[in-house]
């Protein structure tokens, strides 16, 4: 795999992540301040990193199973190797929230919202505290993991009967009640996007019927989603098959420590603000914000470190075959 289409992958990441802070660290800011319609329009539009996230890891997973030769006897080590990589981060984000949250209910006099039954769900994804609303992305993402480790097979050794049959089933069920009860379902068109750009980047089956399968996908965001959804989309998964350039240090930085910081960057920034925010007149609230932002990032640096280098090295001892091979095994970030 070439290192540029690496770098594409992490500058990605960097940009959804940043998005994503941009969307919650504008939206206390936007109200009564000099530069409203700037924090509004970062709260408007940041959101949408959560769909940059969804469709690389839609390219990225399939794209790491293949380069380290998965085969479906290997689907419980796979679930593993994410499970080792992605839940510890997690379960520390977790603790941290819930903490921070427990003594800012208690200073306000306020009774305390989670009980020891939603905290043990929330361990198991089942719940999402209202502190760190960006949990409910990893429900996403684990419910598609448990999909992807039984599909990928059929993707590789009958490319053409999973675009002209599984896809079309997949929307579908998308379009159910399903989505009621497994939330991947709800944006399982994401994914399906970046998994068909995993085939044509591959080489899976026919190039021009996974273009037409691509193509057709996109509209379908346009009609199930919205525009600018569809847009965002496009221009993901474009990026991720165009992309011939290399990036600079500090979006490699951002994208490297992305899983840590979109996983504390709410409860922590959000909270700083707070603090900060009776301090700062409305002229000078985009300096709160940037001090935020540098805060955060710091933080996450220090979180990523501490919680997710190790487990995320770990992880990589798990292997699906015992061959030796040139080629690295990413290892891909929410």
């Amino acid at each position: 795999m070439k290192r540029n289409k690496l770098d594409s992958l992490i500058l990605l990441r960097a940009i959804a992540v940043i998005a994503v802070c941009f969307c919650h660290f504008g939206y206390p800011l936007y109200a009564e301040n000099a530069y409203n319609d700037l924090f509004v329009f970062f709260y408007d539009y940041g959101k949408y990193g959560v769909q940059i996230f969804f469709v690389v890891s839609g390219f990225v997973i399939p794209l790491s199973l293949y380069m380290g030769r998965y085969s479906i006897e290997y689907y419980f080590r796979f679930l593993l190797k994410r499970l080792l990589r992605l839940h510890p981060p997690y379960l520390a984000a977790l603790a941290l929230t819930l903490l921070i949250s427990f003594f800012s209910y208690k200073i306000r006099g306020i009774n305390y919202p989670e009980t020891v039954e939603s905290i043990i769900a929330s361990l198991f994804y089942f719940h999402f505290p209202d502190d760190n609303p960006v949990f409910w992305t990893l429900a996403v993402e684990a419910e598609y993991y448990l999909f992807i480790g039984l599909l990928y097979t059929i993707i590789v050794k009958l490319p053409r009967t999973y675009i002209l049959v599984f896809t079309p089933i997949l929307i579908l069920i998308g379009q159910s009640q399903l989505i009621d009860y497994i939330l991947f379902f709800s944006y399982i068109v994401y994914f399906l996007i970046g998994i068909i750009g995993f085939m044509i980047y591959t080489n899976q089956g026919s190039k021009i019927l996974n273009t037409i399968a691509l193509i057709s996908l996109l509209p379908l965001t346009y009609v199930v989603y919205g525009a600018t959804e569809a847009l965002v989309a496009s221009v993901t998964i474009g990026f991720i098959l165009g992309y011939q350039g290399s990036i600079g240090k500090l979006p490699n930085f951002i994208g490297e420590i992305s899983y840590s910081f979109y996983l504390i960057h709410f409860p922590l920034g959000i909270k700083f603000i707070n603090l900060l925010n009776p301090y700062f007149s409305p002229v000078n609230k985009w300096i709160l914000f940037l001090l935020t932002i540098l805060v955060t990032t710091l933080l996450a640096w220090i979180f990523y470190r501490t919680f997710e280098k190790p487990f995320a090295k770990l992880s990589t001892k798990i292997k699906y075959t015992f061959s030796t091979s040139s080629h690295p095994v990413l290892e891909p970030e929410t």
